[in-house]
């Protein structure tokens, strides 16, 4: 890639510009002052954010209200993710918004989707709509605010995407005018990290990390290294951290690297652990993003990189850096500072393992293990290793699968042999991750004394059996006649909670399930289900290792 001289806050200004003076004027989503509780394209585990969180001043229930003219094109409802969501389709102006964490939708839109739970007899639904199913205007009310699925509050969730690649595209320039920013960005920290083998920083082969009172002193380097920076976005009126949305770095006045967030690709967002020092978000939760590139470049529509962002330093000089970051609103915070080139000696990398290559299938084989990574895998060349701890806590030794800190694109493939395949049912085999905070199941499959997995990133890995069933627990039964509403709080001790059927005198009951904390909860429909003074009420929960759970009682 070519080095491009581009002066940055010029570039900004335009791009702002050519945004304001081109984008339709869409309907507030809600009728309250809007405030951000998140921003779109901010670096979270695994994916960008793919929206604008806007509060709702702690609560639920307030009117929610379409953008501009279109049809609703899909409705989900699911105990996780965007819980239940509204998708309208804008034809004229070809755009797509999505409303996430409803706590309920609009009557019309409601019936449509109760009518396919009830005939289904599921709680989970993806829904597709034609054009003339499911008319609405703008202005309309579609559904009132909630805290459904994945969400860490009461808030609104909405997505702005291109129709017809369905990327999510930033809201905030649509709605910027309802909402004061006038804080630039906040630099926690900046760092510089050596490349292995490659060079030095601080006489050192691990990072140097300056904190603000150690802005102003310079890094000491030699060879090639990347620079790092900890910064997040704030807003007028909230306490809030936000996502960066324009970033980039000179050296000696010319640009190296420079990033936007303004769109992205649903099939690239795990790729968000490459903007970012993986190994500090893995190992200690922080985020410091970098300007490193991968050798696949799978961010390549959004990131430009001089030499994939390496610096080389090859002088006794210093090197005058700066970094720059503006949000939409304009809003600019700029911090030099200097690498100080320091000749030294540049240890060497001891090679491990087997070298994989990125742009290519990689397999690899040994006792009681297979792993097999599809080409587009990996991000860069890396050395693989596999090694196996005995465990008399498993089935099987805990295998470690490469370095976790190492980002992957997708899944890959784990076979495992059981040295004892004693167990009839074959389904009570399950495949974990362990050594983190907790162990978690990983989807696997058994055939002939084999369990075959799909993780998802690199680490440790074994095989236990899953027999206990899920609890059920009846919450406050004495109330459920007076708030007209029976509730349960269901958990699992391992495989997770795969099904749930709930039934009042005999007949299906659409019992609705918080993910994140496990309420299961049926509201009376005197439509469906007449009162009359006992009313018989059973429940089936099944873990996804086939284990039963079993309730019945009255009320």
């Amino acid at each position: 890639m070519k080095k491009r001289d581009i002066v940055f806050t010029a570039l900004v200004a335009t791009t702002l510009s050519i945004n304001a003076a081109e984008l339709p004027d869409l309907a507030k989503p809600l009728n309250i002052p809007l405030l951000l509780s998140g921003n779109f394209g901010e670096l979270r585990n695994n994916h960008f954010h793919s929206g604008l969180d806007f509060k709702t001043q702690g609560r639920t229930g307030f009117p929610i209200y379409c953008a501009a003219d279109g049809y609703v094109s899909r409705i989900v409802v699911s105990p996780w993710g965007f819980g239940r969501a509204v998708y309208v389709v804008h034809p004229d102006l070809g755009i797509t918004t999505v409303y996430g964490h409803l706590d309920a939708f609009a009557p019309k839109i409601d019936k449509h989707v109760r009518d396919i739970q009830y005939e289904r007899e599921t709680f989970s639904v993806d829904l597709s709509f034609t054009p003339g199913e499911i008319p609405v205007t703008k202005g309309e009310r579609i559904a009132t605010s909630g805290n459904a699925g994945s969400s860490g509050g009461p808030h609104l969730h909405m997505d702005i995407r291109d129709t017809d690649s369905e990327d999510p595209l930033d809201p905030m320039p649509y709605f910027k005018k309802y909402i004061k920013d006038d804080i630039a960005p906040e630099i926690r920290s900046i760092a510089l990290y050596p490349v292995k083998g490659e060079g030095e920083v601080a006489g050192k082969t691990t990072p140097d990390i300056h904190l603000p009172a150690a802005f102003r002193q310079p890094f000491t380097a030699w060879g090639k290294v990347i620079a790092g920076i900890k910064a997040y976005d704030k807003m007028t009126g909230t306490a809030n951290i936000y996502g960066v949305k324009h970033l980039s770095l000179t050296v000696d006045g010319k640009e190296v690297y420079r990033r936007t967030v303004d769109r992205f690709s649903f099939a690239t967002t795990k790729a968000v652990n490459t903007l970012v020092d993986y190994a500090g978000v893995i190992n200690n939760g922080s985020w410091t993003m970098w300007t490193y590139q991968p050798a696949s470049a799978p961010l390549g529509y959004m990131v430009e990189a001089v030499e994939r962002g390496i610096i080389d330093i090859t002088e006794e000089r210093d090197y005058k850096c700066e970094w720059t970051l503006t949000d939409e609103h304009g809003n600019t915070r700029r911090l030099p500072f200097i690498i100080k080139g320091v000749k030294e000696p540049i240890t060497a990398k001891a090679a491990k393992g087997d070298r994989f290559n990125h742009d290519g299938k990689n397999s690899w084989t040994g006792d009681g293990i297979r792993v097999v990574l599809p080409a587009g895998t990996l991000y860069d060349d890396i050395d693989f290793t596999v090694t196996a701890t005995p465990s008399a806590s498993y089935l099987t030794p805990v295998y470690k699968i490469a370095d976790r800190t190492i980002p992957v694109a997708g899944e890959y493939t784990v076979e495992i042999d059981l040295s004892s395949d004693t167990i009839a049912d074959k389904q009570k085999y399950v495949l974990v991750r362990t050594g983190g905070k907790r162990v978690t199941r990983v989807d696997a499959t058994y055939d002939n004394g084999v369990i075959k997995g799909s993780p998802n990133s690199f680490g440790s890995f074994a095989v236990t059996t899953d027999t206990r069933p899920p609890v059920i627990k009846p919450e406050l039964p004495a109330t459920w006649r007076k708030k007209r509403k029976i509730s349960f709080i269901i958990s699992d001790n391992l495989s997770g909670i795969r099904s749930w059927r709930g039934e009042i005198d005999g007949k299906f009951a659409l019992f609705e399930l918080d993910g994140k904390t496990g309420r299961l909860s049926f509201r009376m429909d005197e439509e469906r289900i007449p009162l009359k003074k006992n009313h018989e009420v059973t429940l089936t929960v099944t873990d996804a290792a086939g284990n039963v759970a079993d309730w019945h009682g009255e009320f």
